[in-house]
């Protein structure tokens, strides 16, 4: 898979992962780059909207994907991690069916 930066905002820091999109209404992709290859995950505290969360390893390769992955809510029944099947280096978030 080839990613082009430019369509992306790249979360390439802690503070940047760790807020990723939270708050946001609508919002174009964004790139997590991570230092090393690890069980990186995603969790969806203070989202606003469903995404798509795709996990890559080192090379760009797929390993694998959730689609229409739900905010948290009140409820613990919502509360979710989203973890690779295989450890990832990069992970991509995207509005949900984009």
């Amino acid at each position: 898979m080839r990613i082009n930066k430019k369509r992306y905002e790249v979360a390439d820091t802690f503070w940047k992962r760790a807020k990723g999109l939270m708050f946001r209404k609508s919002t174009r992709p964004m790139l997590f780059v991570f230092d090393n290859d690890d069980y990186h995950s995603i969790w969806m505290l203070f989202m606003r909207f469903p995404i798509d969360i795709v996990f890559l390893d080192s090379k760009m390769n797929v390993i694998n994907e959730v689609k229409n992955a739900k905010p948290i809510g009140f409820s613990p029944k919502t509360w979710r991690i989203y973890r690779p099947k295989k450890k990832c280096r990069y992970i991509i978030e995207r509005m949900a069916g984009t």
